[in-house]
């Protein structure tokens, strides 16, 4: 009888033991394939970088050059730079990002990509670096609009159908007397605002960019009315890559860089 309690004991001892070893190996081969990207990266000294090359200023080809150019293309050549690594850029259709992200045939994704709270079970986001958001829009000399709540009695441009569309609704409930004026596009949005049709316009922050630099005579007010973060995404299991990306992106945000990438491409 002893000595089948004995046996016992033995196995129990030899079944824990397995067990425990299995974990470890568990623990340090999930551990190997964290890191795996990073090291890699670290190894040849190359990002590479995936980006849909068709969304101006953000990312195109030259056409006389055939080089990729735009914000997020500075964007990535100099986050390169900073972690002195070699930047690959791969142009890919829009719809093929995530797939040749999981797929490892890019490190990251920098392309105008909006913060997907679906996709948060696939990839990794940075912290965001854009916000392409709604903004509000006024004439380049109005002192008295500061803020969407200053438009009790004025009439506000929207892009008939948009979120824009959506806001301004949300605003005649709240404000008295503010009147919409819906047009087909946001550039016709901004159109009207310069030739007086409208005291203000909501319209998206690339919109509004773009054509304060084109056009001028109109400025943005106030903080963002909503948020529509662009992001950088990373494989599933690309924790340090995130976490030397975070950091980039916040010493790029607080030395004032991202500022001077927006005010060169919008």
């Amino acid at each position: 009888m002893g000595g089948k309690v004995h046996a016992r004991h033995i196995l129990l001892l030899l079944v824990i033991g397995l067990s425990v070893v299995g974990l470890g190996v568990w623990y340090w081969l999930g551990r190997e394939e964290k890191d795996h990207t990073w090291a890699v990266i670290q190894q040849t000294g190359v990002l590479r970088v995936g980006m849909d090359a068709s969304y101006p200023p953000f990312e195109e080809v030259d056409e006389t050059t055939g080089e990729l150019r735009g914000y997020d293309v500075d964007l990535a050549r100099e986050i390169g730079r900073r972690l002195d690594l070699e930047v690959q850029l791969v142009n890919i259709g829009f719809d093929g990002l995530y797939d040749a992200l999981i797929a490892k045939k890019v490190d990251t994704v920098i392309s105008a990509l909006p913060y997907d709270p679906l996709r948060t079970q696939d990839v990794f986001y940075t912290v965001s670096y854009f916000n392409a958001g709604l903004v509000l829009v006024v004439g380049e000399g109005e002192t008295e609009i500061e803020s969407v709540d200053d438009l009790s009695g004025r009439t506000l441009g929207v892009e008939w159908g948009s979120d824009s569309d959506a806001q301004g609704r949300r605003l005649v409930k709240r404000l008295d007397g503010l009147t919409l004026h819906s047009y087909p596009t946001p550039l016709d949005t901004l159109w009207g605002l310069k030739n007086g049709e409208v005291e203000a316009v909501l319209v998206d922050a690339v919109s509004a960019y773009h054509f304060i630099k084109y056009e001028g005579t109109v400025k943005i007010v106030g903080e963002p009315v909503t948020d529509e973060s662009y992001v950088i995404a990373v494989g599933p299991t690309s924790t340090e890559l995130l976490s030397a990306l975070n950091a980039t992106l916040l010493a790029l945000r607080d030395d004032g860089t991202l500022i001077r990438l927006r005010d060169e491409w919008f």
